[in-house]
């Protein structure tokens, strides 16, 4: 089974990198982290809002790759730039992904009116089974 875990750092991240211990032990693991770009900057590191870290990205997929081996489950990493929900849409369409995984941060209504939800995003748009951890 192909599964695309969505990392982002967060304690609801966490918890759906926990499921990997569930989905057996032919797990073939990818984990994506994104790195949103502004709005009209090009898809790089170089256009990454001049407020988050620039490091950020690669120390949630360090995370994640020591959360996933206490599983004893391989992982491939991966960090792109852009919109989020964009780039795990495209990252588990080239990949052949079974199933996305990611976590629901839990924002209020009004949040997700404003700026939208990356989770619903991909939960409506995936060509593929989604598993959201809460």
């Amino acid at each position: 089974m192909r599964v695309l875990f969505a990392y982002d750092g967060s304690s609801f991240a966490k918890r759906a990198l926990r499921y990997a211990g569930h989905l057996g032990p032919d797990l073939e693991a990818t984990v994506i982290t994104v790195s949103p770009v502004l709005i009209e900057g090009p898809r790089g590191e170089q256009s990454t809002d001049p407020d988050r870290d620039a490091g950020e990205g690669r120390r949630h997929l360090e995370d994640a790759r020591r959360l996933l081996d206490e599983f004893g489950v391989q992982v491939d990493v991966v960090h792109t730039f852009g919109n989020p929900a964009a780039e795990i849409l495209g990252a588990a369409e080239e990949r052949g992904a079974d199933l996305i995984v990611l976590g629901q941060r839990g924002r209020s209504a009004i949040a997700r009116f404003i700026d939208g939800s990356v989770t619903e995003r991909v939960v409506r748009h995936a060509a593929c089974d989604v598993l959201v951890a809460r």
